[in-house]
């Protein structure tokens, strides 16, 4: 069975956050929640148009965590453009104090780059023991399903690997934002990858 997609229509509001659009007229389902991560090309929601289910993906270039939504989650008739939910890109994420949200905070000229999130709340941890390297380093090379780092919630560890649909299978690990060790929130941006052509 083919699988169709569209991409959201996006506008920039004035406050630094996004406006995510339906680009077509249909019925949405499955809006995501507030605090849910996405990356770009992420597919969001199914758009039923016509007896076709379409999915709904971000554009390459907004990533970001759903800050509010404008549609009831289920089964709600949209019309061409009609505002779905907000988006707040990755650097304008609540992250604590002024300071760790300064040296957390992506760097100017990173829209190009991919934000790792982490994949729930916990303790990050960059190697599988405390006397193994490090997973990966700043400036190496991951492909799809390269182990980033953990996340330990309650004694279970959660690996953090790269990939997932409508990302490019390889790139390089641009920015590491977290110390190890360190406790990180759920969608917390966790690594910047910068995808490979």
């Amino acid at each position: 069975m083919a699988t169709y997609r569209l991409v959201a229509k996006v506008d920039s509001e004035p406050d630094g956050t996004f406006l995510v659009r339906s680009p077509a007229v249909g019925v949405a389902d499955g809006v995501p929640d507030v605090g849910v991560y996405l990356n770009p090309c992420a597919s969001f929601l199914t758009l039923g148009i016509l007896n076709r289910r379409y999915l709904v993906q971000l554009p390459r270039n907004v990533q970001g965590t759903v800050v509010g939504q404008l549609i009831d989650d289920t089964a709600t008739a949209v019309a061409y453009g009609q505002a779905l939910f907000r988006l707040s890109p990755v650097r304008d994420l609540g992250l604590g104090s002024t300071e760790e949200a300064e040296r957390q905070r992506a760097p100017s000229g990173t829209e190009d780059l991919i934000a790792v999130p982490s994949p729930s709340d916990g303790v990050f941890y960059r190697k599988p023991t405390p006397e193994s390297p490090s997973y990966v380093e700043e400036g190496g090379a991951v492909a799809t399903g390269t182990v980033l780092g953990l996340v330990e919630v309650m004694k279970s560890f959660n690996q953090i690997t790269y990939g997932g649909p409508g990302l490019p299978e390889q790139g390089t690990v641009a920015r590491i934002l977290v110390q190890d060790g360190a406790e990180v929130a759920f969608g917390q941006p966790l690594f910047l990858v910068r995808p490979h052509s």
